[in-house]
C-alpha cells in the first residue's frame, strides 16, 4: 500500500486545511523528470561506503542530528559507517552525496526552503545526488514543542522507505533495521509533511522525579536520565512534534486548566465570576479541593477580565501572536445560575443512551453554555484583534456536542477529551464507540479545528491491558474527519507488557490511513522466527482484554472508596482483573516465541522476546504484590516481603526501559497509601 495519499484523498484534504486556514498542510506528489532519476548506491555490494552526507557550513541543530541518524542507521543495517561533511568541505569520494538540510545544493536545484511551512521537507533526486531539504528551526532536536525539524522527518521518511527501519519501543532492542550487503535510496521528488499540525503524546515523567509517588518503586536518578532520553528519541522517531506555532503555542494566556488560582485572586471581590453552588453559595464546593471549581462563563464580568489580562499579556510581547486560553480548571460545568442554566438550553432526552453515560449529564449538560462562552470572548477579543485565536478543552459534562444551532469558527481550536468517571475507557461498548464518535462530529461541524486530547492511555498500570485495534477503529475515524492534532495524556510506558498497543499510538500518527493489521504485523515482523507467536500473544492479551470489560470497571468501582479516577486505582483491583490462571496460557505462548527465536541465539530477535517476557514476570509480580497488599487480613511483615520483592525486581530489569517506573509508582502511591506499611517511616 503506498504510504502516501492518492491525489483524490489530496484534493479532500487540502480542501479541509484551506477551510482552517492551514493551506500549506498539502503533500504535492511531484513526479515530472522521475523517469530520468535512479537509485542512488550509499553502500555498495561490497559494503564500502558509496555516498556521503552533506551538511550547510552553518547547519541547525536539528540539521546535525538528522545526518547522525542516517548514518547510524546506515551503520546499524550494513556495519559501514558513512562519512559526514559540510558542503565547503566535500571528500572527492566517495562521489554520491546526500544533502540534508538548507544547503546552498538546495537552492541551486530551484528548491525555496525559505518558503517552506514549519516541518516541510522536499525529498528531490538531482544529478545522481539526493536532497533532503528544509527549513529547520533552532533549537533542541529532541525538544518536540519548539524545534521545527522538516529534515530530520525527511531522514526518517527515507529510512523507513529505503532501510525498512522500525522503531518498536524506546532503546537500542526496540530498533529493528533489517541487515543487507548494499543500501540504495531515491528516485525521490515530493514534498513530505507531518499527517498532522500538533503530535503529543506527553511523556510522562518528571525530570526530576515522581514526587507522588513512592521512591523505593520508581526509578533511580540515573535509571530515569536514561530512560527520558530514549524515550525522547522514540517519540521523534515517530515524528511527535508541533508545525504551527500559532496554533499550538506556549503563547496562550491561561493555557491548559484557565482559572486554576483565580478563587484565591479575585474571589473576595469578584465571587460572581464563580460556580454558583446548589445551596446559593460561590465558590469551591469542597474545601478539601480548593482548586476543583468552575466558572460562571456567563457572567459578563469575567468574559471582560479573561480579554482585559490577554491583552495585557499581549502588549507584553508586541508583534507576536498571543492566543486565549479558556479551558475550565480540571472539573466539570457545575454553575447553577439562572443565566448559565439558560445557556445550557432544554435538557437533552437521556434515553436510549449508552449505559453509564447519564453519568456524564451531571448536574448538567453545558456544552452548550461553553460555545456561548467562546463566542463571547472571541467578540470581545476580535474588538483588539480580529484573528485571536482561543484555546479550549471540551471535557468532563461539556465534551457532548453543542446544539448543530451554534456555529463556531476556525479561531476556536477545540481539545476534544472524552471522559467518563467509570463507563467508556477502552475497551469499551461498539454502542458507546460508535455515539462518542458522533460527539466528535458534532464539534468538527461547529465549523472549529478540533483536536484529540484523551486520558485513555493512563490506564492499565502495569497489566499487559491492550485494545489497538478499538482504538484504531477511534483515532482513524476522527483524522478521517477534520483532526488537526493530538495531545495524549499521557505515555504510561509499559513497553514490555503493551508493547504493539504503544507502538500502534505512536506509528499511526504517522501512518494514519494504513490498515491496523499492517502496522501490527510491522511490529511482529521484527521478531524474525518468534513474529507468528508474538503476535498469538498479543492477541490472546487483547481478547482478554475485551472479554474482561465489564469486569474491569464492575471492580474500580466496587473498590474506589469514593474516588473516580479509575486508572489510578488499577492497583486496587489487578487481583482480581488478573487471576493466576490468566498468566499460564499467555506463558505457554511467550514459550514458543522464545524457542522460534531461539533459532538464532544471541540474535536481536531473541533479546526482544526476552524484552516481552521481562514486561509479563513484572506483571505477574505486581499482581502478587497487589494480592498482600489489597487484603485487609495481610500481616506487615507479608506486605513488607511483597514490596521487597517488587522493588528487587526493577531495580534488577529497570535499565532496560521495559517500563516507566514513576507513574507505576504514581498508582501504587494512590491506590495504596491508606494501606498500613505502605510507605516507609520517613515519608
Amino acid at each position: 500500500m503506498d504510504y502516501f495519499l492518492t491525489a483524490r484523498i489530496m484534493k479532500k484534504h487540502i480542501a479541509l486545511h484551506l477551510l482552517l486556514g492551514w493551506n500549506w498542510l498539502v503533500f504535492p506528489l511531484a513526479i515530472e523528470g522521475m523517469a530520468n532519476q535512479k537509485k542512488m548506491s550509499v553502500v555498495n555490494p561490497g559494503r564500502q561506503p558509496a555516498a556521503v552526507i552533506v551538511l550547510p557550513d552553518q547547519p541547525q541543530p536539528i540539521a546535525e542530528y538528522a545526518a547522525a541518524e542516517l548514518a547510524h542507521h546506515v551503520e546499524i543495517a550494513t556495519g559501514v559507517r558513512i562519512p559526514i561533511a559540510s558542503e565547503s568541505a566535500i571528500p572527492k569520494s566517495p562521489k554520491n552525496r546526500i544533502y540534508v538540510g538548507s544547503t546552498r545544493a538546495a537552492r541551486r536545484a530551484g528548491i525555496a526552503q525559505e518558503k517552506l511551512p514549519g516541518e516541510a521537507c522536499v525529498l528531490k533526486s538531482s544529478g545522481g545526488n539526493l536532497l533532503i531539504a528544509a527549513k529547520d528551526g533552532p533549537g533542541d532536536p529532541l525538544d518536540t514543542n519548539h524545534t521545527f525539524s522538516g529534515s530530520l522527518w525527511g531522514v526518517y521518511e527515507v529510512l523507513e522507505r529505503d532501510l525498512n527501519a522500525l522503531w518498536l519501543w524506546p532503546g537500542e532492542v526496540g530498533s529493528y533495521v533489517p541487515k543487507v550487503r548494499e543500501v540504495t535510496m531515491g528516485p525521490y521528488d515530493e514534498t513530505v509533511l507531518p499527517r498532522f499540525v500538533h503530535r503529543m503524546l506527553r511523556p510522562g515523567i518528571h525530570p526530576t522525579g515522581t514526587p507522588n509517588g513512592d521512591l523505593r518503586l520508581a526509578f533511580t536518578a540515573a535509571e530515569r536520565q536514561k530512560y527520558a532520553r530514549d524515550q525522547a528519541v522514540f517519540l521523534r522517531r515517530h515524528r511527535m512534534g508541533n508545525s504551527d506555532g500559532n496554533y499550538f503555542s506556549e503563547r496562550t494566556t491561561g493555557s491548559g486548566h484557565s482559572f486554576e488560582g483565580w478563587w484565591k485572586r479575585f474571589g473576595r471581590e469578584h465571587p460572581d465570576w464563580f460556580q454558583m453552588n446548589p445551596d446559593g453559595s460561590r465558590g469551591p464546593a469542597d474545601p478539601r479541593r480548593p482548586e476543583k471549581y468552575s466558572m460562571c462563563v456567563s457572567n459578563p464580568g469575567l468574559q471582560r477580565k479573561i480579554v482585559e489580562l490577554w491583552k495585557e499579556e499581549r502588549e507584553k510581547h508586541p508583534g507576536e501572536p498571543m492566543n486565549i486560553g479558556i479551558g475550565e480548571n480540571d472539573t466539570g460545568g457545575t454553575c447553577s445560575c439562572p443565566r448559565c442554566l439558560e445557556w445550557d438550553g432544554p435538557v437533552p432526552d437521556r434515553r436510549g443512551l449508552p449505559p453509564g453515560l447519564e453519568r456524564s449529564y451531571l448536574p448538567t449538560q453545558a456544552s452548550n453554555r461553553y460555545a456561548r462562552f467562546l463566542l463571547e470572548v472571541q467578540r470581545l477579543a476580535a474588538e483588539i484583534e480580529p484573528n485571536v485565536k482561543l484555546h479550549f478543552f471540551a471535557f468532563e459534562n461539556y465534551f457532548w456536542a453543542p446544539a448543530d444551532t451554534i456555529r463556531l469558527n476556525k479561531n476556536m481550536v477545540i481539545g476534544f477529551v472524552p471522559w467518563f468517571r467509570w463507563a467508556g475507557w477502552f475497551p469499551r461498548p461498539a454502542e458507546m464507540q460508535e455515539w462518542l464518535k458522533q460527539q466528535w462530529l458534532g464539534w468538527q461541524k461547529s465549523g472549529a479545528p478540533v483536536y484529540y486530547r484523551p486520558n485513555w492511555f493512563l490506564d492499565g498500570w502495569s497489566m499487559p491491558h491492550v485494545y489497538p485495534h478499538q482504538f484504531a477503529d477511534a483515532f482513524q475515524f476522527y483524522a478521517r474527519h477534520g483532526m488537526v492534532g493530538t495531545d495524549f495524556d499521557s505515555l504510561m510506558g509499559q513497553w514490555a507488557a503493551q508493547g504493539p498497543h504503544l507502538y500502534l499510538l505512536a506509528r499511526i500518527h504517522v501512518r494514519p490511513e494504513e490498515p491496523v493489521d499492517n502496522l501490527l504485523n510491522e511490529f511482529c515482523s521484527a521478531f524474525g522466527p518468534a513474529a507468528e507467536a508474538v503476535g498469538d500473544y498479543f492477541r490472546y492479551w487483547e481478547d482478554y482484554s475485551l472479554r474482561n470489560r465489564e469486569r474491569a470497571a464492575d471492580a474500580i468501582r466496587s473498590r474506589s472508596n469514593g474516588l473516580f479516577r479509575r486508572y489510578a486505582l488499577y492497583a486496587r483491583v489487578a487481583d482480581e482483573l488478573y487471576p493466576p490462571e490468566a498468566f499460564a496460557p499467555a506463558q505457554r505462548i511467550l514459550d514458543r516465541a522464545r524457542t522460534a527465536a531461539a533459532a538464532k541465539p544471541d540474535s536481536e530477535y531473541a533479546r526482544r522476546v526476552a524484552f516481552l517476557q521481562e514486561g509479563l514476570t513484572h506483571a505477574r509480580l505486581c499482581v502478587e504484590t497487589a494480592e498482600v497488599m489489597n487484603d485487609p487480613r495481610a500481616e506487615a511483615a507479608a506486605r513488607s516481603a511483597a514490596l521487597g520483592r517488587l522493588i528487587a525486581y526493577r531495580r534488577k530489569v529497570a535499565s532496560s526501559g521495559m517500563a516507566n517506573l514513576d507513574r507505576l509508582s504514581v498508582i501504587e502511591q494512590e491506590s495504596w497509601k491508606d494501606v498500613p506499611g505502605f510507605l516507609p517511616p520517613d515519608r
